[in-house]
């Protein structure tokens, strides 16, 4: 497995048939096995029956450690080489349903994006901050459902919608904000004796 390098995704959107509720960020972090910054290294929808992404470990906050490889699925869509908040719940391994190819071979682990895949965060650089400062409208951010993943009311979300507006299903945070709160709920759950890292 160690040899995988693959790209084998592409223009592909998930289908999110199952039923999803709200969720805290507190209790999407307390309910999940595994939470890390990662980057995407390769992904595979040919071998496997079912979408699977292998990933580095950038930033572990919450069952995993640094540099660390995890695998994890099952929803089409996410980018190669891209960064990404994962919120996963421990799964059982896949094997390879046809040899050869640039399939990563047998995976013992695979991990599954929580609320129906919603809770795999693109981390990227966007211009959708709403400041004055044309300096700050574009910074490092974390883009998120606010009808799946719901944010403490004290975390600004951008853009920001005057009341009346329709829902929006896409909203972002500034990085610099959101990876600190994880790293708080990483840290209270150490202090109550959660597991943390592995």
């Amino acid at each position: 497995m160690a040899g995988c390098g693959m790209l084998l995704l592409c223009c592909t959107t998930a289908m999110r048939a199952a039923v999803t509720r709200s969720m805290s960020i507190g209790d999407l972090f307390a309910q999940a096995d595994q939470v890390a910054l990662v980057r995407i290294v390769a992904g595979d929808t040919e071998h496997y029956g079912t979408v699977v992404y292998k990933a580095v470990v950038e930033v572990p906050y919450k069952g995993a450690k640094a540099s660390e490889v995890v695998y994890f699925g099952p929803y089409a869509g996410l980018g190669v080489g891209a960064e990404y908040v994962v919120f996963l719940q421990a799964g059982v391994g896949v094997k390879a349903q046809t040899a050869g190819g640039l399939a990563c071979g047998d995976v013992a682990e695979l991990g599954k994006i929580m609320s129906a895949g919603y809770a795999a965060l693109p981390v990227g650089y966007e211009c959708v901050f709403d400041e004055s400062s044309v300096v700050r409208r574009c910074d490092d951010s974390v883009e998120l459902n606010p009808e799946q993943i719901v944010l403490p009311k004290t975390m600004r979300t951008y853009p920001r919608h005057s009341a009346g507006a329709g829902a929006s299903y896409k909203i972002w945070v500034r990085r610099s904000d959101f990876l600190p709160r994880l790293q708080l709920l990483s840290e209270r759950a150490a202090s109550r004796g959660g597991s943390v890292g592995r």
